[in-house]
């Protein structure tokens, strides 16, 4: 592992910045290794004969968290995976045996974030690189000021995941390699359902902390449409009514709203809608080991309902269809 360095980042002299330089150069030669151990870098699954116009995606999930990454960071892998959304996949790949395609990635979110913009680039990264986004065009966002952006950078505010700063080189190397073949597919994935059925719904799966950063317990279940951006009123409302009859405490748009994911391919006026659906961990997951508890297997009978319900509701018969 790479030691932090702790001096004065103001005051480097020419060894420190060749030293930098060198862990720089040796990062894009692990994040090559770590490419191919990533492969496949996501799971696609797209029947052969579409039984709805619901699609799911699941792009936190991943947990491969090959030697070549964490040897590039000071952070431990239970550490890495607090901001992982433990398991998500597991309770949406059955529901692809009923004909709901489905796209989950295998890297985790913390090496690349597929929530995030393409020009949410970190500020000292679009500094170094000369055919980075011009912020000329869209200035640097909040997330990717504070470290959160499509390549994240730190953990919470305090817990920095690199001991140096990253590389445009980096940045782009990792956004060819597993971000834009991630969104083609998914692109793909609604462009096939909304051509076979004239519409198609975006149910984007994410798990949440059980509790805020004061403590306060969230609800079991967010369901974000962008303030009704990215999805029409009574299609979220079905959702909401359809996992409260489960039981579940249900809020909407707080606190998430949904990501770029949802806002970007949310288009009602097109014919696309898109939900973000935030699952709290503490209905299934044991947060000091990360690995699922009893509760699991209610979680996913009950997912498996609601979603089946979902896609029975999106399917308009032929005969309104035509009028």
């Amino acid at each position: 592992m790479w030691a932090k360095n702790h001096n004065n980042p103001y005051r480097k002299n020419t060894w420190q910045v060749a030293n930098t330089k060198t862990r720089q150069r040796l990062q894009v030669r692990l994040d090559k290794i770590a490419f191919d151990s990533f492969a496949p870098a996501h799971i696609l699954t797209s029947p052969e004969t579409l039984a709805t116009p619901l699609v799911l995606s699941s792009p936190h999930s991943g947990r491969d968290y090959p030697p070549s990454f964490l040897a590039q960071s000071g952070l431990s892998l239970h550490q890495l995976r607090n901001s992982e959304d433990c398991y998500i996949d597991r309770l949406i790949e059955p529901l692809t045996d009923y004909g709901i395609p489905m796209i989950a990635a295998n890297f985790p979110r913390i090496y690349l974030d597929l929530n995030r913009g393409p020009d949410e680039w970190p500020p000292e990264a679009l500094a170094s690189y000369d055919n980075a986004p011009s912020t000329s065009i869209r200035p640097i966002s909040p997330r990717a000021r504070a470290g959160l952006g499509v390549v994240p950078l730190r953990i919470g505010p305090a817990t920095d995941i690199y001991p140096h700063e990253i590389t445009g080189r980096l940045v782009q190397g990792r956004l060819d390699a597993l971000y834009f073949p991630y969104h083609d597919a998914l692109r793909g994935l609604l462009q096939s359902a909304k051509e076979q059925f004239g519409h198609t719904l975006l149910l984007d799966c994410h798990s949440m902390p059980g509790h805020s950063t004061e403590g306060v317990p969230r609800a079991d279940i967010v369901l974000g449409n962008c303030h009704g951006d990215s999805c029409r009123t009574g299609t979220i409302e079905f959702i909401q009514a359809v996992f409260t009859s489960l039981g579940y405490d249900v809020m909407l748009n707080h606190p998430y709203a949904g990501g770029y994911i949802t806002a970007h391919y949310g288009r009602p006026d097109d014919n696309i809608q898109a939900v973000q659906i935030e699952i709290n961990k503490d209905l299934y997951l044991n947060p000091d080991t990360l690995e699922p508890h009893i509760g699991m297997a209610k979680l996913a009978n009950n997912m498996k309902t609601a979603i089946l319900q979902i896609k029975d509701h999106l399917i308009i018969p032929a005969s309104l269809a035509a009028e």
